[in-house]
């Protein structure tokens, strides 16, 4: 007879992606299985780009200070033309959310650092060699059909995270529809160690007839990406002959000095829907992002931990099932804007033809009267900001302040603790829910809450006060004293208290005074059934 496990939440695929939801539910005590059809982790260089809200993730179940240590920090890029000359120049940006822009890193051991910081979390197990061979579900679970070492396996779960891959089985079993468009181009990716160039900052060569990128990678490697012209058959390219030819203008070619050779198509495309009943798509399986913004596996990181903690309150009774929803009408746009980003940096990469190139030559040119101008574009500045606009927030359309971070990422300060050290301002948050006043008054409130919700959600009490205010330490309440001037979006709300969901973002404001009104709201917020849109 075929064995059963019952758990309440399975994660499939164990990439970036699910091993990260695996460690936010292992964090929160769920018991939690994340299974992989594969032997390991991968043995090869896939994602290259870790962005400064990814590793915010990563922080936030204590995975970020040790693994940055196997990275390096990005410096920007410089963008070059037919004529060899350099025509645009990115810097390396701000931090606003406590670490570098971008990091160039190994995604194994990126995955291996993962599945190692998951076992301090006894509520996550890892199987390998487990296939999903079926799944059905009904209105109280999940079933999976399992092909494991040991013979066929039963899975039963409250809850199933789809994380595995663009081809997701998952998402194709559900009939869930994949939108967008493939690009036409496939792409010669070759990830080589010991190269000559060792600035940090890539390269893209926007040329019209044979495009590439150079990104740095760890420990003096480099990743190169080739575009594959017309006539050209992909698999001939990979010869060591034809790498050597397509390498010439850059390095001199070493096959010893090969990490991985392949052929991409690059893909623009989202699902239809993200959830569907008790199953929820993340990373590739919901959406796939052509690589130039560096935002593929970031994007999945957002998913993860957007989703983990709603999943908790689901678990405990603090909040409806009709939450989740809230995932896919928060996590939608966000990921077709990186999407659409992602194809706009292609086109600026890809230009087709001399027109196309001229074009683009033109408008730089027009742009140089104009600095502000230049730099948005040449900066990617109308990237999108990590900021929501629908979704689990208290009064999201009604603020007070026209510069309100309700429905923002929080800005990452450093901070100084009342003994002298100074840390980034989540150290002081902790993974849950927190509430910062930044006046006395406020502080004080933050012990005396009378709302029965605030002893179910359990937040961190955290006065941010200027340098130089009084100090006036309250019982109950960590004071720190803002650092830098990344605090400053938060002064806006100096008279208020701000609540931040455990995924960084501020889900309401709200005066000392209104504490009992404004909790009644976020409780039938996490409890409104009517809600429920697109779970059937």
């Amino acid at each position: 007879m075929t064995q059963v496990i019952n758990v309440p939440f399975v994660v499939v695929g164990a990439g970036p992606v699910g091993l990260a939801v695996g460690n936010l539910l292992g964090q929160q005590g769920l018991k939690t299985l994340v299974i992989e059809r594969n032997p390991s982790t991968v043995d090869h260089p896939r994602a290259i780009v870790l962005d400064d809200e990814g590793v915010r993730t990563l922080q936030a179940f204590g995975a970020a200070d040790d693994f940055l240590r196997q990275t390096i920090e990005g410096d920007g890029a410089r963008y070059f033309g037919d004529d060899g000359q350099c025509f645009g120049v990115v810097g390396a940006g701000q931090r606003n959310y406590g670490f570098a822009k971008r990091h160039f890193m190994y995604q194994p051991e990126l995955e291996r650092a993962l599945v190692d910081n998951m076992r301090r979390f006894p509520a996550a197990e890892m199987r390998f060699s487990w296939a999903v061979t079926g799944i059905n579900q009904d209105p109280a679970g999940v079933t999976l059909e399992c092909a494991t070492p040991d013979g066929p396996r039963i899975v039963r779960c409250d809850w199933l995270l789809a994380c595995d891959g663009g081809r997701s089985a998952i998402r194709q079993w559900l009939g869930i529809d994949f939108i967008g468009s493939t690009y036409e181009q496939d792409w010669i990716v070759l990830d080589l160690r010991s190269d000559p160039d060792h600035v940090n900052y890539s390269r893209f060569y926007c040329s019209t007839s044979r495009p590439a990128v150079s990104v740095p990678a760890p420990r003096g490697g480099r990743r190169f990406e080739f575009m594959v012209q017309d006539g050209e058959v992909g698999a001939d390219m990979l010869s060591d002959e034809a790498l050597a030819r397509l390498l010439a203008p850059y390095r001199p070619f070493r096959s010893e000095d090969v990490i991985r050779r392949a052929i991409y198509t690059f893909h623009a495309r989202i699902a239809s829907r993200l959830r569907l009943g008790r199953v929820l798509l993340l990373g590739d399986a919901a959406h796939l992002t052509p690589p130039f913004a560096g935002q593929g596996m970031n994007a999945g990181l957002r998913d993860a931990h957007n989703v983990a903690w709603k999943l908790g309150l689901v678990a405990d009774g603090t909040a409806d099932a009709a939450i989740l929803d809230s995932y896919d009408q928060e996590r939608r746009d966000p990921a077709w804007a990186m999407i659409q980003l992602a194809v706009a940096m292609g086109q600026l990469v890809m230009p087709k033809g001399s027109e196309q190139a001229g074009l683009r030559a033109m408008l730089l040119k027009m742009l140089e009267s104009f600095p502000g101008a230049q730099d948005y574009f040449l900066q990617m500045k109308f990237k999108p900001a990590p900021r929501y606009t629908g979704g689990l927030f208290v009064d999201l359309d009604d603020q007070l302040y026209e510069a309100s971070l309700v429905g923002q990422m929080l800005p990452q300060p450093l901070v100084r603790l009342s003994s002298g050290k100074t840390v980034r301002l989540d150290e002081v948050l902790g993974p849950g829910f927190a509430l910062i006043a930044q006046d006395e008054a406020g502080a004080a409130r933050l012990t005396a809450l009378t709302h029965p919700l605030w002893r179910k959600l359990s937040p961190a009490f955290v006065r941010l006060r200027p340098d130089g205010a009084n100090a006036g330490n309250v019982a109950g309440v960590t004071t720190v004293a803002a650092a830098d001037r990344f605090a400053r979006p938060i002064r806006t709300h100096r008279d208020q208290i701000l609540l931040v969901r455990p995924d960084r973002y501020v889900a309401g404001a709200f005066e000392p005074a209104q504490e009992s009104e404004f909790a009644a709201k976020l409780e039938a917020l996490l409890n409104d059934r009517a809600c429920d849109r697109l779970s059937a």
